[in-house]
This record gives structure tokens, sequence and C-alpha cells, in this order.
């Protein structure tokens, strides 16, 4: 984060940390649209995790869709719906100084809130736990989300 900018401008910028919820345009998906996303990790690089009002039939014919965590709309008041991540597939859709400065630019429009460290808890057993996500995407958001929830960290 530059340290040029303004006191306000470093405290909105400081509200993107892991667990953190952003609404943006996806080019990425099919077709493309706005969408919710939980930010599971910023560094090396910014992974994202989708959040959908429901889990695509795709995934339940293949028994994948206990790897999609419940997002309840009663606890994450910025949702219409309850909706679930998709633990599947993480995103390294953008780029993380860009999504800070429209933090800046536009900060109700991008940021939404934050998942419950219950849920954020529930995604980081669902990555722990597939073989579907990047290896390297999965080490990263394991790593990102036991630094958030120390409790997490197991023993070597």
């Amino acid at each position: 984060m530059p340290t040029d900018q303004s006191p306000f401008a470093r405290l909105i910028v400081s509200n993107l940390r892991v667990g953190s919820v952003i609404y943006k345009h996806c080019d990425f998906t099919t077709p493309p649209k706005v969408k919710y996303m939980v930010v599971a990790s910023l560094e090396p690089n910014l992974l994202v995790l989708m959040i959908n009002s429901e889990v695509n039939r795709f995934y339940i014919d293949r028994g994948l869709d206990h790897f999609h965590v419940p997002v309840s709309q009663v606890d994450h008041q910025f949702l219409d719906y309850d909706s679930y991540a998709n633990c599947i597939e993480a995103h390294n859709a953008f780029n993380l100084s860009d999504i800070r400065q429209e933090l800046i630019d536009n900060y109700t429009s991008v940021f939404k809130g934050w998942i419950t460290d219950e849920c954020l808890e529930s995604v980081y057993h669902a990555v722990k736990g597939n073989n579907m996500i990047r290896r390297n995407y999965q080490r990263e958001i394991i790593s990102a989300i036991e630094d958030k929830l120390p409790h997490l960290h197991t023993a070597f």
C-alpha cells in the first residue's frame, strides 16, 4: 500500500483483507456480470472465490456441492439471498493495486463487508479438503486464512 495516501484512504484500503467481500464486474464468468466475491488471499496474489445464489448443477451432478460453503443472508446483510462460496475455483482476476484504488474512488460500490469468521473457517476446510483447486492457490488460501484465524494453524 503506498505511503503517500491520506489517513482516510489508508483506512478505506485497510478494509480489504482476507474474508472481505467485494462486488465487481467479472469478465471471466459466463456470461460476464457483476458478482460478489470473497477475498481469499492478498499476497502474493489477490485470489477471490465467487459467491453464487445457488450451487451450479454441474457441481451437484459430480458430487462436489459440499465444496460450496453456505453464506447466509441473515449473517451477511449485503446479500439479497442465502448464497454459496465456491471453494473449488479461486480466481486471480484482479490487480491488487487497482482494487485498492477502486476502493478509494468508489468504496460503497466495491466493498460490501466481510464474511463471518465461522463462514471463513468453513471456507478454509472446503479449500483444504478438495483436490480440484489449483495446488498453489490452495496453499496460498490456506496460509492466508490461517494468518487471519490463528487457531487453524496445524502443527508440523
